[in-house]
């Protein structure tokens, strides 16, 4: 059903996480992947225009995009934050699991017993009390952090999950490429002087949901997210990387090249 039925049976057989990790390190040399996010304009976009034109590609889904792309998603990057159960309709999906360092046999356990979920592939993202959110990627703007999952097996705080997961993914699968779908980021405009947007759930793909968001990102946290893109542009410039935004709101530097779904 997707390009991971090739390898996936391959990539379970081996014992530890390092191998497997290792066994997908450069598999998609020079190839494009499309990281699909969960903000408001995945939903936009035509979901059946979507997965046609998405078919045969390198599709990589965090959290609730799942929702959206199911049946032709191959990787799924999920954390036990806001989880919701998730019914897998391709049995090619590789689930892919950012765990909390500090908490991470807790959350092994909880997603195996308590939720009853599959685990393909899991590293922690190394956060509080460790290390502080101003020694996270976004504030450090030090995004050689990504190329600690291939290495260390680990990565450090983003914040956000395209930051801990998606990213790095993709660098430890050596794409050329990435086309990101549903990638919003935030608008610190509507937090009007509070900390927390009150409303944060309106900055999501909503119909995707079934669970909680959660509180979201603090201003000072959302703005770093933001601000980082200009030297995230040109790391992946250093890196041969080219990136390229499907999204209307995307606040990131405007050297992003913006595209529209008719350009997939």
């Amino acid at each position: 059903m997707t390009i991971t039925k090739e390898f996936k049976d391959e990539l379970v057989s081996f014992e530890t996480i390092e191998e497997r990790l290792d066994f997908l390190k450069n598999k998609f040399k020079d190839k494009t992947a499309y990281l699909v996010s969960c903000g408001p304009s995945l939903t936009k976009n035509d979901q059946s225009l979507l997965k046609e034109r998405l078919k045969d590609e390198l599709v990589i889904c965090a959290k609730q995009s799942l929702n959206y792309l199911n049946e032709i998603c191959d990787i799924h990057l999920v954390s036990t934050y806001n989880f919701q159960p998730y019914d897998y309709k391709n049995p090619n999906t590789i689930k892919s699991w950012q765990l909390t360092a500090m908490n991470m046999q807790n959350e092994l356990n909880r997603i195996v017993y308590e939720w009853g979920h599959d685990i393909d592939l899991y590293f922690p993202v190394i956060s509080g009390p460790w290390i502080t959110l101003e020694g996270s990627t976004a504030y450090t703007r030090n995004f050689d952090n990504w190329k600690k999952l291939g290495t260390d097996t680990q990565v450090l705080w983003g914040p956000g999950i395209l930051y801990e997961s998606g990213f790095p993914m993709c660098y430890l699968l050596g794409v050329s490429k990435i086309v990101t779908i549903g990638w919003d980021i935030g608008d610190i405009s509507r937090y009007n002087g509070n900390d927390r947007d009150p409303n944060w759930i309106e900055q999501h793909a909503q119909e995707l949901y079934t669970s909680n968001v959660g509180k979201g990102p603090s201003y000072i946290e959302l703005k770093n997210t933001i601000e980082c893109t200009s030297d995230m542009y040109e790391w992946f410039e250093r890196q041969s990387i080219q990136v390229e935004i499907l999204s209307d709101t995307n606040p990131a530097d405007n050297r992003f090249k913006r595209i529209k779904i008719e350009d997939l």
